[in-house]
């Protein structure tokens, strides 16, 4: 695995929670998707699970409320967020602020990821880029492979 820089790093798609296991296998069987380990979230209330060589995750609120459930609710199934990789997640910040795209929040890890020890930095920003009613969301990942 190498860092993605100036690319797209991977897409976390969003699902509803009782059909994450389906999709998961679905992926698996038709793609060959290998799947790393599942975490659970609680500040988000998500489950997510990546498969960082695919370029792929999988994310599904836990219960029936907050953000993850809202875009469920407004764009359905398959909503992406596409995590694109850049070299200096400080510098692009910066960058997206100085040309209308506001840093919304930092994704926190924590710190107990099982695959986390992959990687020297992981760090992840999501960015307010898009208007209310597009069905994608951008994040900027400063992720390097150990």
């Amino acid at each position: 695995m190498q860092q993605s820089i100036n690319r797209l790093d991977h897409l976390a798609i969003l699902v509803k929670y009782e059909n994450f296991a389906k999709y998961k296998k679905l992926f698996s069987d038709v793609l060959g998707v290998v799947w790393d380990e599942e975490v659970t979230n609680d500040s988000a209330r998500v489950i997510a699970v990546p498969a960082w060589d695919a370029g792929l995750e999988l994310i599904a609120p836990m219960d029936n409320h907050g953000r993850y459930w809202d875009r469920i609710q407004k764009f359905g199934e398959g909503s992406v967020t596409i995590v694109f990789g850049v070299k200096d997640i400080d510098a692009a910040i910066q960058r997206a602020e100085a040309n209308g795209a506001p840093l919304r929040f930092h994704i926190e890890m924590l710190g107990t990821e099982p695959w986390l020890n992959r990687f020297k930095v992981f760090r992840e920003a999501k960015l307010d880029m898009f208007e209310e009613e597009f069905a994608a969301t951008l994040t900027l990942g400063q992720i390097e492979p150990c």
